[in-house]
């Protein structure tokens, strides 16, 4: 895993700021959350006792608390915020929210609602031929009417008569108790409404004050042809309680609402709104869809049709009305904010005779508490970020200083021997510039040997030639010298010893006489081309047992440089390859021309060269040669032939053939030597 890699999972790790900031948020949010629940449920059980003091204000009957029956039609009539437009259509009723218990609300069952002490409600009749009042004949007979009938809790009867003589505004009266249902009294007119047709029959939608209703409630259309009765609706009639909604009232402050239900769900009352505060702050990330909330997992229940405004049916107000507590948080829905719902049941008797739910928004305190949720968590995910980047941006001038030291130290040894001992950043104050100053002053180290191996053979050299030239001189001497013929032979094995001491001494400063003759050189344009053909020529007669080809360029080749030099390098190119090429083998001898440079090659037929001397064949006193005793060999030969590439600012190189049977030795040189 590389250096920067490591450091970028290095600075990831400052994101456990941002996890240990959602977790406290977390354990803050369920901590208020449990204290707002804890707040309504204490807030409902207050106000359910004080409603369980007054039962009465529950239900117009008592027993109605136990013996509600849809399907035995009992009725219900909620209270209504406005009162629907009188115009015989029912696109102004409210809808309920969800399905209502079976038989509560169909087209067979009439619509009723409450508002301001009149009784507000919506039937359909089917018929398929309508007949309409004739005022000419008498009211109410032989005419399609609906009769409405009521009674209260004495077994008092009382019916009214409705019908109309076309489309439009019905007519009310009182009428006797069963059949024929006759009129009886002029029109009343507290009872108001519209006769509208349709194409399966008629509907009617009426007003009828309180006060004329009892606590059953009975509705059935007459049929004048065939002279019978359908019945649209018979039962008790519930319906919600203006008292206890005034009760209600004193108990609901700004931003609370306040339910009261029967048993079976039916609403009796309601208070209150529920609504955020517009001081409350709604920072960025505040809504439950937020990236915020979903990082802290938290989950809210989808607002529940509850059946309003007829009733309460769901989580927790079905808890409530089985006789237990309950809470419950809901995502914002119809325009509220997230709200939480606490709901206990209203005892009486040691019996549930109804539920009381508490509602507020859900967000009041949770919306300051995003609010500083936010704040944290962009400056954790900035510092986070600001790491990162830092990090990278550390690891990029890391990483770029390592690779710059790494290059120098790779190319500290030349291709042709030398040691350059520049290092970059040595004058860094840091723990690179440390290793820079290290390797720098390995190499100068290293450097300062090298030189002391190169120039060891001048020094040996100058050491040793006086000394030799005496033993040289006294074996000379001793050789005129009239001398066994035993001792004759030691004196010749000494001189031919000495005379190769000689020849080992001339070799080792050769070198330093070459360095001095470069130093010395003059450049001047001359045919390099010329050059190496003449000098080739010479090699095919001074090495007749070798087969020497010229692969040369016809046209001339200027170069300028030093046409000695050049031809003191082809000799020591010459002799390595005919060292090393068997008798009878080829040699040849190419000289290339390029856009910017000449290649100048010798290629031998014989050993390969061993692995990895490649890059170390042209140093001082290194030689691929196996031991000989014709000639001493110090590995100075190619040695020069590099110095003299670099005085001409070319390049030497060593390579084996493809085939391994030869070594190629080429000299680059620039078409303009500097």
């Amino acid at each position: 895993m590389s250096l920067r890699i490591r450091l970028l999972l290095l600075s990831l790790l400052t994101l456990v700021l941002p996890w240990a900031g959602c977790r406290y948020a977390r354990q803050m949010e369920d901590t208020l959350r449990e204290g707002q629940e804890e707040a309504l449920l204490t807030t409902a059980r207050s106000i359910a006792r004080v409603v369980s003091t007054e039962t009465e204000l529950l239900y117009r009957d008592p027993s109605f608390s136990t013996q509600f029956d849809s399907k035995a039609g009992d009725l219900f009539a909620t209270e209504f915020m406005s009162p629907p437009l009188l115009d015989g259509f029912a696109d102004e009723w409210p809808q309920p929210a969800r399905a209502l218990p079976e038989g509560a609300f169909g087209p067979d069952v009439p619509r009723l609602g409450l508002y301001r002490q009149a009784l507000y409600a919506f039937l359909s009749v089917s018929r398929p031929h309508v007949v309409y009042e004739n005022p000419v004949n008498e009211p109410t007979v032989n005419t399609d009417r609906v009769v409405v009938l009521t009674r209260d809790t004495e077994d008092k009867e009382q019916a009214w008569c409705i019908s109309a003589v076309a489309p439009g505004p019905i007519i009310a009266r009182r009428c006797s108790v069963g059949s024929p249902w006759r009129a009886i009294s002029e029109p009343e007119l507290d009872i108001a409404g519209i006769w509208r047709a349709t194409s399966r029959g008629f509907d009617v939608e009426l007003r009828l004050p309180l006060r004329l209703l009892g606590t059953h409630l009975a509705m059935f259309a007459i049929d004048p042809q065939g002279m019978s009765t359908h019945a649209i609706a018979s039962g008790r009639l519930h319906m919600a309680s203006e008292a206890l909604r005034s009760k209600l009232d004193v108990y609901a402050p700004d931003g609370l609402r306040i339910s009261v239900v029967d048993t079976h769900g039916w609403l009796l009352a309601q208070a209150g709104k529920v609504f955020r505060s517009s001081s409350d702050p709604a920072p960025l990330g505040s809504e439950p869809d937020s990236f915020y909330r979903i990082a802290l997992g938290r989950t809210e229940e989808p607002s529940l049709a509850y059946g309003l405004p007829y009733g309460m049916w769901g989580r927790p107000v079905d808890a409530a009305r089985a006789g237990k507590e309950d809470t419950a948080w809901f995502e914002p829905a119809n325009g509220e904010p997230s709200t939480v719902r606490a709901a206990v049941p209203i005892m009486s008797e040691g019996k549930p005779v109804g539920a009381l739910m508490v509602e507020q928004a859900g967000d009041r305190l949770l919306l300051r508490r995003d609010a500083a949720l936010t704040q944290l968590l962009n400056f954790t995910l900035m510092a986070t970020l600001i790491a990162v980047v830092g990090t990278l941006a550390f690891a990029a001038w890391l990483l770029r200083r390592i690779r710059r030291l790494s290059r120098a130290a790779a190319t500290a040894l030349t291709p042709e021997g030398r040691i350059e001992i520049r290092m970059p950043d040595t004058d860094a104050r840091h723990e690179l510039g440390d290793l820079a100053r290290s390797f720098a002053a390995l190499l100068a180290r290293l450097k300062e040997y090298t030189d002391y191996l190169q120039t060891l053979g001048a020094k040996l050299s100058h050491e040793l030639r006086t000394p030799l030239t005496i033993v040289s001189s006294s074996l000379e001497n001793l050789s005129h010298e009239q001398l066994p013929a035993e001792t004759r032979i030691y004196v010749e094995r000494a001189r031919t010893g000495s005379a190769r001491l000689h020849a080992l001494l001339t070799a080792m400063s050769e070198a330093t006489r070459v360095e001095q003759s470069i130093e010395q050189a003059e450049r001047t344009d001359f045919d390099l081309a010329a050059l190496v053909r003449a000098a080739g020529f010479s090699y095919q007669q001074s090495f007749p047992q070798h087969r020497i080809e010229l692969a040369l360029d016809d046209q001339p080749c200027s170069f300028h440089g030093a046409p000695e030099l050049i031809a003191q390098m082809l000799d020591k190119l010459m002799d390595n390859a005919v060292d090393f090429c068997p008798p009878g083998k080829r040699i040849e001898l190419k000289l290339e021309r390029e856009p910017k440079h000449f290649d100048l090659s010798i290629t031998n037929e014989g050993p390969a060269l061993a692995p990895g001397l490649e890059n170390t064949l042209f140093g001082s006193l290194v030689s691929g040669r196996k031991a000989s005793t014709e000639r001493p060999h110090l590995g100075l030969g190619l040695y020069i032939v590099r110095l003299i590439a670099d005085f001409h600012g070319g390049q030497a190189s060593a390579r084996n053939l493809p085939d391994g049977e030869g070594v190629v030795f080429s000299i680059r040189l620039p078409r303009q030597s500097s």
